[in-house]
């Protein structure tokens, strides 16, 4: 048995890489919505705020991305649920930021 197979089998509770998954997911999804609203708050209704959260937007998006390529997310629907919750979170956090 190799070491990815070991890692994936046995109940979620014991598979910590999900976890880790999830946890970063929510946090990306959190720094982003500091980032935004602070901005949003700091800079109202100039142009610079729309930017600073555009980038933070990009830059949660990357987070996310590459952080589920190094694990195997697509295995497990726990991650993947948490990962489309953050990705929804951060597209939504975003545009009052661009609305507004």
């Amino acid at each position: 048995m190799d070491e990815r197979d070991a890692i994936e089998s046995g109940e979620p509770i014991d598979r910590p890489p999900i976890y880790r998954i999830v946890l970063i997911a929510f946090l990306v999804w959190s720094s982003h919505f500091i980032v935004s609203y602070g901005a949003a708050l700091i800079f109202p209704e100039q142009a610079i705020a729309r930017w600073i959260a555009g980038a933070a937007m990009l830059l949660a998006f990357a987070a996310l991305v590459v952080r589920a390529r190094r694990t195997g997310w697509m295995r497990d629907p726990m991650a993947l649920g948490a990962l489309g919750l953050a990705l929804a979170g951060i597209i939504f956090g975003t545009l009052p930021a661009v609305v507004g």
